[in-house]
């Protein structure tokens, strides 16, 4: 008998546990994200009453929207200090970034960063992305479990891949040329700007 009750303690402190590390535990989708037909998740736990580890992750393989390419794959690991509670109010953060990238009929950066590519122009391939920025944010608390949280970041990127020239089809589009080889094999390019938007719906364990 007496075991059966340490057994059914034991279990009920073990219960009790993991109720309280899923108070912790967050996971969330980025709208903005989103609307760039890019699925989208991030899983953030809080490893101290005002410090959480989040881990973003962001992917695109389709073609764009008005032959615009953004593909990609990119993490980005982030810590975050809260000024109020976990989950509440305002935060600010050190991110990470990691991943792969293919853009082309983009943004012009280059008029900004003379390293940066005209992606009108040229078409950046398979490209390595690896960078970093400290970012701030505020969550709104919209039910017992739900938030929308909403963060802005700045930072530097570096991206390692191989460019190709944009030609023209005939029909007003530009295309990469068919068995074209690269224009730079392994360009590098630099970037500092803005590393991170998002307006996030938040689930709260």
């Amino acid at each position: 008998m007496k075991i059966k009750n340490i057994l059914i303690v034991a279990a009920l402190l073990m219960s009790a546990g993991v109720a309280k590390a899923q108070q912790h535990v967050a996971i969330k989708t980025n709208i903005l994200h989103d609307a760039t037909l890019s699925p989208n998740i991030a899983v953030e736990y809080a490893f101290l009453p005002k410090w959480s580890f989040e881990l973003p992750f962001s992917y695109n393989q389709w073609p764009g929207v008005k032959d615009m390419i953004y593909k990609h794959a990119i993490f980005q690991p982030a810590v975050r200090y809260w000024f109020c509670e976990r989950f509440n109010g305002w935060f600010v953060g050190i991110h990470g970034i990691g991943g792969m990238a293919t853009l082309s009929n983009g943004p012009d950066f280059s008029q900004y960063y003379h390293k940066f590519p005209n992606l009108n122009n040229y078409k950046l391939e398979k490209a390595l992305v690896l960078g970093g920025g400290v970012s701030f944010g505020y969550d709104v608390s919209l039910a017992r479990h739900w938030n929308l949280e909403f963060e802005l970041g700045l930072g530097y990127i570096y991206a390692n891949g191989d460019l190709y020239e944009m030609v023209d089809n005939g029909a007003g589009r530009k295309v990469p040329q068919k068995n074209a080889l690269p224009v730079v094999k392994e360009a590098e390019f630099d970037y500092v700007g803005p590393t991170k938007a998002s307006v996030a719906i938040v689930y709260i364990f």
